[in-house]
């Protein structure tokens, strides 16, 4: 029986010695990069505004980190970035048209039901030992505010000025805008967080509602001129009769100093003073002659 003789196997080629040490620069590159990865993935820095909470398989740890540097384990630890510094909350009725996020316009209306939009903006901040508390009820940061602080402040502007009228919402911001800040912070108080202060930027109503208001305050304008006109008149009269009566007494005391001190005689004498030296034109010769004669009687007398 013949023998079966086996296949010569062919040796494998060899890759060239250029192509082989660029396979192991690559390799070499990506391994030190995954070592880099794992070995800074270790650490990480905490601000002074903010503190972290580390999740070990999304679990929270008790121990929240302070500022400075820290390490957690890759892959299996991460963590969870809590702001504790001053935020604010701005509901800008200039922007969307819906009261869904942060800086969409606040819907509101008052007690005589006009409808109006209120820019509002809310200062508040989180103490570090309710850090915590807020993530394990209600999330990080961003869901806390979105969820729970966003519509406290929407319902709050709203139950409040359902008891003003519009015409008061204006005039009396002040007021309104304590009474907003007191319920804000008795209800931020019951949610960990710390009210701060409020500012209630603007009201905007409709359009034929602030033409009817413009309306009215040219009318009370109008009617206060009138007032201040009728005012300034009255005035000016008191002033005139104010003049005549005391041109009026002093004539009646001149006139009680003249009868004082002669009388008929002083008038006389007055009225002498001021002839002019020329005698009067009268017709008839004996006129004539009667005033020639008391003309020389006089000038003889002298």
């Amino acid at each position: 029986m013949a023998k079966s003789i086996p296949p010569i196997s062919e040796p494998r080629p060899k890759l060239p010695v250029e192509l082989t040490g660029i396979i192991k620069t690559i390799l070499s590159f990506f391994f030190i990069m995954i070592f880099l990865t794992l070995l800074f993935g270790c650490f990480y820095t905490v601000g002074a505004g903010e503190r972290v909470i580390v999740l070990t398989f999304k679990n929270p740890s008790e121990n929240i980190q302070g500022p400075g540097l820290h390490m957690k384990i890759p892959l299996i630890q991460s963590i969870v970035r809590m702001n504790i510094r001053t935020q604010t909350i701005a509901f800008d009725n200039q922007m969307g048209t819906g009261d869904d996020s942060e800086y969409s316009s606040l819907f509101a209306a008052s007690s005589d039901l006009q409808d109006t939009q209120i820019a509002t903006i809310v200062n508040f901040h989180i103490e570090e030992k309710d850090v915590l508390q807020i993530y394990k009820q209600y999330g990080d940061m961003h869901s806390y505010q979105l969820n729970i602080l966003e519509p406290i402040i929407r319902d709050t502007v709203k139950t409040v000025s359902a008891t003003y009228t519009a015409e008061d919402l204006v005039k009396k911001r002040a007021l309104y805008n304590d009474d907003v800040a007191e319920m804000l912070k008795t209800r931020f108080e019951q949610k960990s967080a710390l009210f701060e202060r409020v500012n209630i930027v603007n009201f905007q109503f409709s359009e034929e509602f602030s033409k009817a208001i413009e309306r009215k305050v040219t009318a009370e304008q109008n009617a206060l001129t009138e007032k201040n006109n009728l005012e300034r008149v009255k005035y000016e009269a008191e002033q005139r009769i104010a003049q005549a009566e005391g041109e009026a007494k002093a004539i009646q005391i001149q006139t009680a100093a003249i009868n004082s001190q002669g009388g008929k005689d002083y008038v006389e004498l007055k009225r002498i003073e001021k002839w002019d030296g020329k005698l009067p034109i009268v017709t008839g010769s004996s006129s004539i002659i009667d005033l020639r004669t008391a003309t020389a009687i006089g000038t003889s007398t002298s």
